[in-house]
Formats: C-alpha cells, structure tokens, sequence
C-alpha cells in the first residue's frame, strides 16, 4: 500500500516564531499552557503529514509569487507551508493580530 505521508520540516524562522509564541504565552498564562498551546499548533501542522496537504487555504506571496504556499489558521495564528518534493515546508507562524504588512514572506 503506497502512502501519501509526507515528513514536515520547520525553517529556522517558523521555529523562532514558535519560541516568542511560547515565550509570550508565558507571561500571560503560564508555562504548562504555553506548551499545551504549542503542542496544538504542532497538532495542527501534523494533519498535513498525513497527506491533508490541500487543507489550508492559498496564500499569494508578493516577495516569492511562484511558490504556492497555503496557510491554516488556529485560533489567531496563521501557520504558512508549501510542498516541495516529500517534503512540508513551515515557513512561517504569524499572530494574525498583527499588522499583515508585517508578514513579509
């Protein structure tokens, strides 16, 4: 039987994101529901390992306008991936509370 998974890789930049997430979350609702928040956002991004790679909604890049990247969102953040090969790409984690033109990709 043939599968669709598909292995997930972070960029250095999603992972920082994820840290000041983690980092922020911290001061408002303490560790263990800091990490419990991260845990889901890593949750979410493993529906896509499974091959529910065309779950998340398109996202035009005006720096990089051939890439076709997607984005799901949970609860207010914007996780941003796109496929290449094998492989899923998580380029970036936006808190969607923030100004867009901030999200530069």
């Amino acid at each position: 039987m043939e599968t669709n998974k598909k292995e997930i890789v972070w960029s250095i930049k999603a992972l920082k994101d994820l840290k000041k997430i983690y980092e922020f979350n911290i001061l408002i609702f303490g560790e263990e529901k800091s990490f419990e928040f991260i845990i889901h956002l890593m949750n979410e991004v493993n529906l896509l390992e499974d091959g529910f790679v065309a779950i998340g909604l398109r996202y035009k890049s005006k720096k990089h306008p051939v890439i076709n990247y997607r984005k799901l969102v949970s609860y207010h953040y914007i996780i941003i991936y796109h496929t290449k090969d094998n492989e899923i790409r998580i380029d970036k984690v936006f808190d969607s509370r923030q100004n867009p033109n901030k999200l530069k990709l």
